[in-house]
């Protein structure tokens, strides 16, 4: 029985090899598939790959260009051309640089003016004798050789953010103001940056900006016992205040941030004024036309009321300008950069109440058009354009009428050729 056993034994080994025999060569295919692919060139930072940094810092980058393949392996790469790719999370793709290798590690300089991470990426390496490598698969001896291998390093270009959170103007032009200040690329609950080495531990960076200099409106700012928020009390005599917060760190870009809101205390007392300064002019006009025409009637709604009527519209346009003067040279002491608004603004009131006296006493009509022309540029587009530059909110009502005031005067100037006519002759 043992002996008719034997050969039943030995044909089933003999078939569990040649199974294994089959077998084999899949498990080496699959193998060989996961192994590391082989690359020509590398190009690989020898810097932190990850950084953080404020808007404005020229941040060096180090990279090292090395032969990872062939009869060259583990040697430099020397004065090659190197592609850098700069993206950005927020703005893409941004730029490409052209590097050279030197003796094979090379750096460079970058800044940004504007908050983003950005990515430095190498797409290409050209060699002096022109071979060009990039993520193309080539051959070498039978085997898959890919052209280039890079690594990316990512920079973070920060900066401060500055949001209102509450302000008291219920007192006349007293203004308590407070500001939540936080970096504006770091997520709610923080950044960690790797750790530069083994022996070195990872940087944990906060939301919050605690221990900042804070000014708003050029008064230090206090930070109040929640970290994060400062509050100041500054002042303003106009129905709305504007304000600037400066914010300043050691090796930080200082960044200036504006806000505009109602002094709702000042509004009131604008407003009685206002009101009270339209009355008074409504009973001059009045007194004006019972004391010195003959025919109310006729003298208000003919042409020969066109002078007075583009006079006193052209005084309500050069006042506007006069305010924007005015809160020009405020803001300018409060740390806004506002000349242009501030000199623009009483130039305007200068030419528009010389306009306007002209225009009553029926004076030189090409000089008064021309004269008009200054408080509608400036009511328009020099106070627009100050507001813009901080990004505060244009009150478009106030200016369409300063503007539609403007435009009546010169139509009314321009219609009044036969009264000028007759106060020249006269």
């Amino acid at each position: 029985m043992h002996s008719k056993q034997m050969p039943t034994a030995w044909i089933a080994v003999l078939l569990m090899l040649l199974l294994f025999a089959s077998v084999l060569p899949f498990f080496t295919e699959k193998a060989s598939g996961q192994t590391a692919a082989n690359y020509w060139v590398t190009v690989n930072p020898t810097t932190d790959p990850v950084m953080y940094t404020t808007v404005g810092s020229n941040w060096t980058l180090s990279f090292e260009a090395i032969w990872s393949y062939g009869n060259n392996s583990g040697q430099p790469i020397s004065n090659a051309m190197v592609t850098m790719q700069v993206s950005g999370e927020k703005s893409g793709a941004i730029t490409t640089l052209q590097l050279n290798t030197t003796s094979g590690l090379f750096s460079f300089n970058y800044s940004s003016s504007t908050a983003d991470i950005l990515t430095f990426t190498p797409t290409k390496l050209v060699t002096q004798d022109g071979t060009e490598y990039s993520s193309t698969l080539l051959k070498a001896n039978g085997n898959q050789v890919y052209g280039l291998q890079s690594k990316s390093v990512t920079v973070w270009y920060d900066t401060f953010n500055v949001s209102l959170i509450g302000s008291n103007t219920k007192t006349t032009e007293a203004i308590m103001v407070n500001v939540n200040i936080t970096y504006l690329l770091i997520p709610q609950a923080g950044l960690t940056l790797p750790a530069k080495d083994t022996f070195s531990n990872q940087t944990f960076l906060p939301k919050i900006v605690q221990g900042a200099n804070v000014t708003i409106n050029g008064i230090k700012a206090e930070e109040t016992s929640i970290a994060g928020i400062y509050t100041a009390n500054v002042s303003t005599v106009f129905p709305t205040a504007y304000v600037i917060v400066a914010v300043s760190q050691s090796e930080w870009t200082t960044t200036y941030t504006a806000f505009s809101f109602t002094q709702k205390a000042n509004e009131a007392i604008w407003e009685q004024a206002s009101l009270i300064g339209l009355i008074f002019v409504a009973v001059l006009l009045a007194l004006y036309f019972v004391l010195f025409r003959k025919s109310t009637r006729a003298s208000l709604f003919g042409k020969g009321s066109f002078p007075l009527i583009s006079g006193v519209l052209l005084m309500l346009a050069s006042i506007v300008s006069l305010y924007w003067g005015a809160v020009g040279v405020e803001a300018i002491s409060h740390g806004f950069n506002w000349l242009l608004l501030a000199a623009t603004g009483l130039s305007a009131f200068v030419a528009g109440l010389a306009g306007s006296v002209l225009s009553i006493r029926k004076k030189n009509q090409a000089l008064i058009i021309c004269l008009i022309l200054v408080p509608l540029i400036v009511n328009f587009f020099a106070v627009k354009y100050s507001l813009n530059t901080y990004q505060l909110t244009i009150p478009w009502l106030a200016i369409y009428l300063s503007l539609a005031a403007s435009i009546i005067s010169g139509l009314l100037i321009s219609n009044s050729d036969e009264q000028f006519s007759s106060a020249t002759i006269k």
